[in-house]
């Protein structure tokens, strides 16, 4: 009974009382066109912010749906043709007093949930559950489907700590929503702490790391049952849910030919060949801190954000040299999470700050990595993508 009702949950709230609906606030005017926009999620302010990309007005949107609650907004995927962008409530426990920033990232109790948001005023016009500790949120790149991974630590340390179980049962789901219609069209375990996701440029597959049983897995979208491949990243991985390289980010060329992957535990860089589907051999590209959420600048050079210590880097995946390597002062960019490209060609950057005060938003030079503009935030932003 409690499994199934876990399955039918997405989209149910009959399963889970603990949570009301959203408390859809009135629609609030942006003021900012969605052609020339940022919209970043900021998960420690509970809101959205919407940066204007060429001037310097910043309009930020409450997502307290729950005064209650924590939402922690997690990652959001814009589509510009339909005016709608996709949030997902992360829901997490309160932080303690680790100094690890993200302590409380993949530690959830409580379901999650995918927002439908109109880009004009930041309303919610729809919702599906999820389940706990939502990681990342994509779209495919024709804008037909929304997909979402859970980053659900929680789940691997508790049965690591029952002791005895198959690495299996550890396993967080990957769900692919119909963006138009907002219905569940295909779910699967995937494997344990599945977070960044990106879809190869024809739409046919998704890549997605898995943190906590260090290996990269690509899954079918064509298929309703969604098969999938598992690709260890390294000859000596971790145990499940205790990872050695703890590749938390994927990103795929924009001629589809390679992929990074982009890992914590290891602070590298690893290079995966499409056409062989093989990670190629020593590509792994040290870079001294955790590597997070990168992005192609064309289809041989990625831009890297680093922390411990914080920076940014220009790393070629055929030669793996590191092209060039910028450190951040703590009131430049404090814990730079995310790197994205418009479609113009401008380069940003996602900066947490210290999870207390607003943090910020960077445009960078993607070639020599220099500050070209800044603006302030919400607190702990870590997702951002584009209305252009």
């Amino acid at each position: 009974m409690a499994v199934a009702c876990a399955t039918a949950s997405v989209g149910c709230r009959s399963c889970d009382d603990k949570k009301a609906g959203p408390k859809r606030p009135a629609p609030v005017s942006v003021g900012i066109e969605p052609a020339r926009a940022a919209y970043v999620t900021n998960n420690g302010s509970d809101s959205v912010s919407v940066v204007d990309r060429l001037g310097t007005t910043v309009t930020t949107v409450s997502m307290d749906l729950d005064p209650a609650r924590h939402e922690a907004p997690h990652h959001v995927a814009v589509h510009a043709a339909t005016g709608r962008a996709f949030v997902a409530l992360a829901y997490p426990p309160e932080p303690g007093k680790k100094r690890d920033p993200h302590a409380a990232h993949g530690k959830s109790e409580d379901r999650g949930q995918l927002l439908r948001l109109d880009l004009k005023t930041l309303s919610v016009d729809a919702e599906r559950d999820v389940d706990e500790s939502p990681g990342e949120v994509i779209l495919t790149r024709d804008g037909k489907k929304v997909i979402v991974t859970h980053y659900d630590m929680k789940r691997a340390m508790d049965v690591a700590a029952k002791g005895g179980a198959s690495p299996a049962t550890m396993f967080a789901r990957i769900l692919v929503f119909d963006a138009a219609s907002m219905s569940l069209a295909g779910e699967r375990p995937l494997c344990v702490a599945p977070h960044g996701a990106a879809t190869t440029p024809d739409d046919r597959a998704v890549l997605v790391a898995c943190y906590g049983s260090d290996e990269l897995a690509i899954v079918d979208l064509t298929k309703p049952e969604l098969p999938v491949s598992r690709h260890p990243l390294g000859g000596t991985p971790g145990v499940p849910g205790v990872p050695r390289y703890g590749p938390y980010s994927v990103a795929i060329s924009p001629n589809g030919r390679v992929a990074v992957v982009a890992d914590l535990e290891s602070s590298d860089l690893r290079v995966f060949d499409l056409d062989k589907r093989a990670f190629r051999s020593d590509s792994d590209v040290a870079l001294g801190s955790r590597a997070f959420l990168p992005a192609f600048a064309d289809d041989a050079a990625v831009l890297v954000p680093l922390q411990s210590p914080d920076g940014l880097a220009r790393v070629r995946v055929d030669t793996r040299a590191v092209e060039a390597k910028v450190a951040y002062e703590k009131g430049e960019c404090e814990l730079p999470h995310a790197v994205r490209f418009a479609k113009d060609g401008r380069a940003y950057v996602v900066c947490e700050g210290d999870h207390k005060a607003p943090g910020a938003i960077l445009e960078v030079d993607p070639k020599t990595l220099a500050t070209k503009r800044r603006w302030v935030v919400g607190v702990y932003p870590d997702g951002i993508d584009f209305g252009d």
